[in-house]
Formats: structure tokens, sequence, C-alpha cells
């Protein structure tokens, strides 16, 4: 799981659903790859960071925790 990316996503205020939409990533889609079952594409990242507007590095938003 992205903790740090789940928790940028909430200081926004955004839901996941509003946050997947929004970087235009199916919400159903987007919650598998928050999770870890799924991989985010290298235009999903794109997306991602995009939207944080550089505030936070890609190994930040995208470092693994509690990864099996």
């Amino acid at each position: 799981m992205f903790n740090n990316l789940a928790a940028e996503i909430r200081r926004t205020g955004k839901t996941n659903k509003e946050f997947a939409e929004k970087v235009q990533i199916n919400p159903v889609t987007f919650s598998k790859k928050l999770n870890g079952k799924v991989d985010f594409t290298l235009s999903e990242v794109k997306k991602i960071t995009e939207f944080f507007n550089c505030s936070f590095t890609i190994e930040y938003l995208f470092e693994e925790n509690g990864a099996a």
C-alpha cells in the first residue's frame, strides 16, 4: 500500500474516488493500484505527481509501506 500517497490525497480533502476521477483513473482500478494489487502506469504516475504540482517526490508518494 502507498500510505504516503493516501495521506496526501486525504490532505487535499478529496475522497479516493474524487482524486481518481481528477487524475483520470477509474476509481475501482485506482483503489486496486493504491492497495498494491495492480501497478500504476508511468502516465498515471505523471498525472498524480502533476496534480501535486511537484510538492512531493515520486519516491515519497510511491514508497511502498507494509508490502507483503
